[in-house]
């Protein structure tokens, strides 16, 4: 299969556009179950830091890439302009993907590993760090839906499998060496293993694999970043199949990127040890004696306290006020007016655990510069005064907010910041 096709597409994309993404002229072929379609992703980014790999491109990236592609012929571009464009603008393109996969870049640190600001620049600014390709480079097809299959599928496929080998293995070969390479998911892990294995690539190449990014994955993302424990998934939820993948594929991501961050990498966080304390703890501490309580404070080892009075003066620092302090809060009034509560009890230098007001919007929380995650439902605690209540499975109502989740120490500045310029609707 030649690699370069795009001038034999040149006149139907300038027609067709976005619309043609279903029409038959754009076909590669089919055998069997399977089809290929075909997409202007052929410019291969030989210099860059980071390579992305992916499945097969879907129907999302078909739509950018078509669309793109219309608009740059018509406007008279050179070809080696459109495909980089395309290229920059179809990779995980999208509302679907790009969210997950920067929270997953974000955790591991990646703007540290390419010496940038943040990830989110690899789609714009420092894009030439990035290239995104796929394990079958042309949007692959099995009856009809986008392929999502085993590597295995791949090789025993001979349309596949031609693409594969075609396409995708020689622009690897055709990489710098200090390329870093990540799959989303074990069908890209498998076909990176192979690559180590036939010489394509080396394996300190290889970081590992994160999860796909889709947010058709459910709790996926959530899942493989140690957000929601495996005992906290409904029993028919179709992530407790691959639980055992993704937390291997976890360790792997965390092994390789610590190793290179060197002695700054943030540790492992452990399942739902950043949960904020619920109602029914809450109860229970009323009934510990001062003496006892006392106890249990002394017990809490030295470089937590250390590492929550290190975040406290930052969050002052930043010019936020203190209000108030409990012993499992501290209250701060921003600049702006808005109310943040740090949660004491689970916040450390590698896991920064806030509160910040229902009325917020959760999606502007998680586009905020720092921010790793935000919880997917209300937390509760009767301490947070100066917020709204309503019932949470009790007869009684209680404090509730959003937990916003910082993933280091550096990330908590740049957050504040951002975080003073908001505003309840």
């Amino acid at each position: 299969m030649k690699r370069d096709l795009f001038r034999n597409f040149f006149d139907e994309l300038r027609r067709a556009g976005a619309g043609g993404i279903n029409a038959p002229q754009f076909s590669l072929g089919q055998a069997g179950a399977y089809e290929l379609r075909y997409i202007p992703f052929e410019y291969v980014n030989h210099h860059a830091k980071l390579v992305i790999v992916g499945i097969t491109p879907g129907n999302t990236q078909l739509s950018l890439a078509y669309g793109k592609a219309q608009e740059l012929l018509r406007q008279g571009h050179p070809t080696d302009l459109i495909l980089r464009e395309v290229k920059k603008v179809g990779a995980f393109g999208g509302p679907s993907m790009r969210p997950n996969l920067l929270k997953m870049l974000r955790h591991f640190r990646f703007e540290h590993l390419l010496g940038i600001a943040d990830v989110e620049s690899l789609w714009g600014s420092d894009a030439d760090l990035l290239h995104s390709t796929s394990v079958v480079p042309h949007a692959a097809f099995k009856n009809g839906k986008m392929f999502s299959g085993r590597f295995d599928e791949v090789l025993a496929s001979p349309l596949l499998r031609e693409c594969f080998h075609d396409c995708f293995v020689p622009s690897v070969e055709e990489m710098k060496s200090e390329a870093l390479f990540v799959g989303l998911g074990p069908c890209p892990e498998a076909a990176l293993e192979w690559c180590v294995q036939q010489g394509a690539l080396r394996r300190n190449q290889v970081l590992g694999s994160f999860c796909h990014p889709s947010s058709a994955g459910g709790s996926t993302t959530r899942y493989y970043l140690r957000e929601v424990a495996k005992h906290e998934l409904g029993a028919n939820n179709p992530v407790l199949r691959r639980t055992e993948w993704l937390d291997r594929a976890y360790d792997r991501m965390h092994a390789s990127t610590s190793a290179l961050l060197g002695g700054t990498a943030p540790k492992a966080p452990v399942r739902n040890e950043a949960s904020v304390m619920s109602s029914s703890d809450e109860a229970s501490l009323t009934k510990v004696t001062p003496v006892a309580r006392q106890g249990r404070d002394t017990a809490k080892p030295r470089a937590v306290c250390d590492d929550v009075a290190v975040i406290l003066a930052e969050v002052r620092k930043a010019g936020f006020r203190q209000t108030k302090e409990t012993l499992k809060l501290a209250e701060f009034e921003a600049p702006c007016g808005q109310v943040v509560y740090v949660v004491k009890t689970t916040s450390t230098m590698n896991r920064i655990n806030v509160m910040v007001h229902p009325a917020l919007k959760r999606e502007a929380m998680s586009a905020l510069p720092g921010v790793a995650s935000v919880s997917d439902n209300y937390r509760f605690h009767s301490n947070m005064t100066r917020f709204p209540k309503r019932i949470n499975g009790g007869a009684t109502e209680i404090a509730h907010g959003w937990q916003v989740s910082l993933d280091t120490f550096g990330d908590l500045p740049r957050f504040l910041t951002a975080f003073d310029r908001t505003g309840v609707d």
